[in-house]
Parts: structure tokens; sequence; C-alpha cells
């Protein structure tokens, strides 16, 4: 199970326009840093996002509360424990991509205290500024704010400027961690296919980038399936009746990729019948769901069924009246399913019950609960014989 979640999370380089250095650029591993100039100061030398944040507070505070800074999490270390270093690199490429990153997780490692945090070092940053911005020493990101320059912008700047380029503002950028390679495909899908999914999406004809809706202005957000508001505002609900049934739906109508992109989540529509007292009636709830379900049977991964919508698509549930005049339907988005009722579950009867591994594993899957939450909650009424809606 373990060397199957390294070769899942083996990535497709990506190369970056950035004259000589564009076969370098998204090579895997990153190269070390290296020395950097002699006339720097520490906090120009600095791989820490705290002192990237010196400058960029407010790059710092979004990141902060972004999942790319909670990417070396209890869950992935807790898998890493167990895993060989050259597995462990396969995780890292995205979860912590930097050389330096890596070298402080195996440093921690050998002293038995790589479970720990305070102890991880630079790799406890997960995701952070480095991993996208520096190569070399050298910082690279989007045009100047100010003028759109690209290229090397010099002058009375930081660590000796920075080279500006729209890489940073095409979709392809993110793919290094965001689009699987063809050869690991399930049913001939890759595991996370989702800048292919953007190509044929709406959204990638009218020109919208994944940072349109993930990065607005430049904002290091990367707000996901994991936050209800970005959620509700990529999907529309519906809901009828007549004197038959309830129906209630839900259109992908501002998601630029399949919904859910990823195996993880899962998306159930509920519908349900109240009493008189507007209790749900036991027995009568009727559901929907949207995942795309994929398993291990021993020897390979296989598909089990894709439900997801790409955009434009619609789900739906209907339920029957009966003798009821009203029902509550509402969707549910479990955005860590995957990793609670397969990887977490595996691990957690596999891993010594005493180790750190096994500790770790129990903290991630208690978390994947509450990261559950309700969107849409409606009560629809049942409409008169006469036809007239309430």
């Amino acid at each position: 199970m373990r060397a199957i979640l390294g070769r899942i999370l083996a990535l497709l380089p990506l190369f970056l326009c950035f004259g000589a250095e564009a076969e370098e650029y998204w090579s895997r591993p990153l190269k070390a840093q290296g020395i950097p100039p002699a006339a720097w100061s520490e906090l120009e030398e600095s791989l820490d996002p705290q002192s990237c944040g010196a400058c960029h507070p407010d790059k710092l505070a979004q990141w902060s509360g972004s999942l790319h800074s909670k990417a070396f999490s209890p869950g992935l270390v807790g898998q890493l424990l167990a895993l060989s270093k050259e597995d462990t690199q396969d995780c890292l490429d995205c979860h912590a991509p930097l050389a330096e990153q890596a070298a402080a997780f195996e440093a921690a490692r050998k002293k038995g205290n790589a479970h720990r945090p305070e102890a991880q070092g630079l790799a406890a940053a997960g995701n952070s500024c480095g991993g996208c911005h520096l190569r070399g020493h050298q910082r690279f990101g989007p045009p100047q704010r100010s003028t759109g320059a690209v290229g090397r912008i010099t002058g009375d700047l930081p660590h000796g400027g920075f080279t500006g380029t729209k890489d940073f503002e095409r979709s392809e950028f993110c793919a290094a961690c965001h689009q699987f390679s063809a050869d690991q495909a399930i049913n001939g899908k890759p595991l996370e296919n989702t800048i292919e999914e953007w190509r044929a999406s709406p959204q990638a004809a009218a020109g919208q980038t994944c940072q349109f809706c993930h990065m607005p202005d430049r904002q290091h957000l990367w707000r996901g399936i994991h936050d209800p508001a970005t959620t509700a505002a990529g999907l529309t609900p519906k809901t009828s009746s007549d004197q038959d049934k309830a129906r209630f739906a839900v259109t992908s109508t501002g998601v630029g990729h399949a919904f859910p992109t990823y195996v993880t989540p899962k998306v159930i529509l509920h519908a349900v019948l109240l009493d008189g007292a507007g209790q749900p009636r036991p027995g009568t709830e009727k559901t929907h769901i949207i995942q795309r379900r994929v398993e291990f049977d021993g020897s390979d991964w296989r598909e089990i069924s894709d439900t997801r919508l790409a955009p434009g698509q619609t789900a739906s549930v209907e339920i029957a009246w009966k003798d009821a005049t009203r029902a509550r339907v509402w969707l549910e988005v479990q955005p860590d399913d995957f990793y609670h009722s397969v990887t977490y579950a595996q691990l957690r009867r596999d891993l010594p019950k005493s180790s750190a591994a096994s500790r770790l594993i129990a903290e991630a899957d208690s978390r994947t609960r509450s990261s559950i939450y309700r969107l849409f909650t409606t009560e629809i009424e049942r409409p008169s014989p006469s036809g007239d809606h309430p």
C-alpha cells in the first residue's frame, strides 16, 4: 500500500519559459539552493516563509491560512515514517519541495524525532514560498505588479531583484503538482487530471486560468473544496416539486474542472421527508453520490465508479411524497473521505498501535471528520392538489 502511494505521486515534469533555466525549473527533485551571494543579509538568505513575510506580510498571512502551508500534515508524516527515503522524496516533491526540506526531514528521522513538527525544521513549512519562487537563490514570480514588466528586474530591490514571467499566471504552472502523469492512469484517467479537465472546460475557452479562481488578485489562498464559500460559488442548486415527488438538483456552473477533481472528496445530495414537527422521518432518506471511487485490488488500482460532474453537468435526487407534505434537501461535502475510508483505515490496521506513525494517522483521521460541511439546506413543500404552489 505504501509503495503504491509513492508511485501514485510520481509527477509529470513541467517546463516553463525561463530562458536558459527552462529545463531546470520543475525538474524533480528540486536542486539545493547552494551558497547565497556573500553580500546578502541573513534575511535575504533565508528559506523560511516567516522571513519572506518580513517584506510580504500579506502573502504570508494568506499562505498561513491555506492548505499549502499545511501540506506537511500529520497524515503525510505518519505515512512518510514508514517509507523509504526514495519513496519519501516522491511525496516531498509537492508537499515540501525544497531540497533543504528533504534534508531537514531526513536529519530528524535519523535522530528518531521526525514525528515532531518542532524537530522537522524547514520541512514543517510544507509547500511554502521557496517551492514556487526560488531556484538557485534567485527569485521568480509573475510580471511586476506596478509595471507589468517581465524578465530580469533589478534595482534597489532585496535579494538582487527577481525574474518576472507570465508563466506564473498560467494554469500550466500548477500542473507540476495537480496533473499526474499518464502512466499513473486508472481506467484511462490519471488519478489527478485537473489541468486536462480545465483545458476542456468553458472556463479555459474564456481565458480563465486556475489562478482566476484560486488566486484572485494574486492572493495566496488556494481555496478549494475544503472552503464552503468556494464550493458554493461553483455550484447552482435548484429545487422543484409536483404532486408525486420533490427534486433537488445541483449544476456545476462555475467549476473549471471536474467536480470534484480528485478522488479524496465525496459529495452527497440528500433528500428526506419530514413529519408534522419538521423532523426527518426514519427510513425515507434518498441520496445521490458525486465521487470518483478507486480501490487497490492487491495488484493494481481500479476504478469502481465515476459520477463526478463535468462543467455544466447536473446531478439530482428525487424523493416520492407518499403521505408527506414537506421534505428537506441539502448537499453534504466530505473533502477528505478517501483518506478516512481507505488510506487511513488501511494504515491504522497495518501500523503498530503504539508507534508515532499510528498516533499521527489517528490524529489525521479525526481531522477528516471535522472537515465535513453542508450547503444549500432547503425545505420543500408539496404543492396543493389544485396545482397552486405555496
